[in-house]
């Protein structure tokens, strides 16, 4: 009732005259065209710039005690010596972090559902679980991937029902893998929350893709240190006498005591 007017339509044309009909259509076959060529050469970009990433990160790596060197240098020239020290060790950790709790969980969560993929014996299991893997990295829930699965069990596949209960809870179960897992690993060893952290890594992401997931992580956890440094170092708060001092005396009573 949708489109079957149009269908009929156009499959009347083509059937009455080919070479017109296709003709007819070569301006939209051109666009198709060009946005598939346009996707393929994305694809091809994206992995000569992964290919160029793991050559930098080798040259980083191998330079790194110095690299880590000039970044304090810069730290303590910009905040001082004290603070420089420790936005050094923040940048670090929070570079850390997102790898371990983004790229990591997602390698981690992609390996359990290509497992349970397997041992349900559903088909292209590598190809659902490399895809699980990126929907992972983009901070997109796995569960694009499972619960299609879940279906094919229950509709399409020849299972019993205790095969089917069972594959079904470990590929929910593998699919929200990464609520546990995230929250335990994006924020260990860093001095900011992880909110901020996610935050961060979030929004670096939706701006500057996977670079910048680290970059807005590590730049939102150093101003969110700075700023609640900021708040603490506010001299209009009195600061409170220490416990065990009493008030102060009065000029006649240390004359007295004196």
């Amino acid at each position: 009732p949708l489109v079957g007017e149009r269908l009929h339509a156009a499959w009347t044309r083509a059937h009455d005259d080919l070479p017109a009909f296709v003709q007819s259509l070569q301006p939209k076959i051109g666009d198709i065209a060009k946005s598939a060529l346009g996707f393929v050469a994305g694809i091809g970009v994206g992995l000569l710039m992964f290919l160029a990433a793991f050559i930098v990160a080798g040259i980083f790596m191998a330079y790194g005690q110095a690299g880590s060197e000039r970044s304090r240098a810069i730290f303590d020239r910009i905040v001082g010596p004290v603070r420089g020290a420790a936005f050094t060790t923040l940048s670090t950790a929070t570079i850390r972090a997102v790898a371990q709790g983004v790229v990591g969980v997602a390698f981690i969560q992609s390996v359990v559902i290509g497992l349970c993929l397997l041992l349900a014996g559903i088909p292209w299991a590598g190809v659902l679980a490399a895809i699980a893997l990126v929907l992972g990295v983009a901070q997109l829930p796995a569960l694009l991937v499972t619960l299609p699965v879940i279906a094919y069990i229950w509709i399409g596949g020849d299972y019993g029902t205790g095969s089917a209960v069972v594959y079904t809870v470990l590929l929910f179960v593998a699919g929200m893998l990464d609520n546990v897992l995230k929250p335990l690993m994006l924020g260990r060893g860093v001095e900011a929350p992880m909110p901020v952290i996610l935050i961060g890594a979030l929004g670096g992401m939706a701006g500057a893709g996977i670079l910048g997931m680290f970059v807005g992580a590590t730049l939102l956890a150093i101003g969110y240190q700075i700023f609640m440094s900021w708040v603490a170092d506010n001299p209009d708060v009195a600061t409170p006498l220490a416990q065990g001092d009493g008030d102060p005396a009065e000029p006649g009573e240390a004359g007295s005591a004196g």
